[in-house]
């Protein structure tokens, strides 16, 4: 496998991994494939999981590059004050501009987990050169209001009560107290003074743009596959607060949407892993 480590960016001060096809696999003639960083986790991703992406589409043909972002990993900190919801956005572009130069590609799939999910979300939003979108366990309750993520958390409490998957553990943690009852309760506290405040969890309208970009990308011709861990947060947002704006797009022939049993949000157990790749594999084999 050709991997090398590589600065890049306006100042020189990111660090990347790019991962060529091996020699007697062609450069297939598509996208170039970026991993973004998954919150503070570096280039490897969480259980070396973007190590095993890289090389098993590299496999495939694609070139593929994974990169720390400013402060993170052997990147280095920003010299400006930017926040880093701008600074990702930038700092992808420049991973963009990067294999443009050395690589002659000039259209691009970003591929992230949780908070880099949604800077690949923001990049292809702002970005034509973006022609596809992988978002895994994207973590919209987070950058919902406090009312909707204590809705969020509330449906993901009593969700994992009865999850098949997860019941026998978490009514174990109930029966033996050995839970997050403080984040219980303030998310509980939370959801019932919204209901006593006649405040219905449908009066944001911050949900408003963000399902407008979904059909805005989609209609920009960009595909998008969405993929969450049936033990993920994110999969209890998408199903309160954007499945019924969104369903129309379940049926589009460039949107995906896939949920693992039995995952968690890092997809630690290898087989989560493996099924993680093969969804990625699939959907990048499917009318690129």
């Amino acid at each position: 496998m050709n991997e090398r480590a590589l600065r890049f960016g306006a100042s020189g001060s990111l660090v990347g991994v790019l991962t060529d096809p091996p020699e007697g696999v062609g450069r297939r003639d598509g996208p170039g494939i970026i991993l973004l960083g998954a919150g503070i986790v570096h280039r490897v991703g969480p259980h070396r999981l973007y190590v095993k992406i890289a090389r098993q589409l590299a496999q495939m043909g694609f070139v593929v590059f994974r990169f720390d972002f400013s402060g993170i990993g052997d990147s280095s900190a920003r010299s400006d004050a930017l926040p880093m919801e701008k600074s990702a956005i930038i700092e992808t572009r420049e991973a963009m501009d990067y294999l443009s130069n050395i690589r002659d590609i000039d259209r691009f799939v970003l591929v992230a987990i949780c908070s880099g999910a949604g800077f690949s979300f923001q990049t292809a939003r702002t970005d034509p050169r973006v022609v596809g979108v992988s978002l895994l366990n994207a973590a919209g309750h987070r950058w919902g209001t406090s009312n909707e993520l204590a809705r969020t958390m509330v449906h993901h409490y009593w969700r994992m009560l009865w999850s098949q998957s997860f019941r026998g553990k978490n009514w174990r943690k109930l029966a033996t107290l050995r839970f997050d009852r403080t984040g219980v309760a303030r998310a509980a506290g939370q959801y019932l003074r919204t209901l006593l405040a006649g405040a219905g969890a449908e009066s944001s309208q911050e949900r408003e743009p963000l399902v407008a970009a979904f059909h805005d990308l989609l209609e920009r011709g960009v595909r998008l596959q969405v993929v969450y861990s049936e033990g993920d947060e994110g999969w209890d947002y998408y199903q309160v607060f954007l499945r019924k704006h969104l369903l129309t797009l379940e049926s589009h022939p460039d949107f995906s949407l896939r949920l693992i049993a039995g995952a968690n949000h890092t997809f630690t157990l290898l087989s989560h892993q493996a099924e993680i790749i093969r969804l990625l594999r699939a959907w990048l084999e499917d009318r690129r």
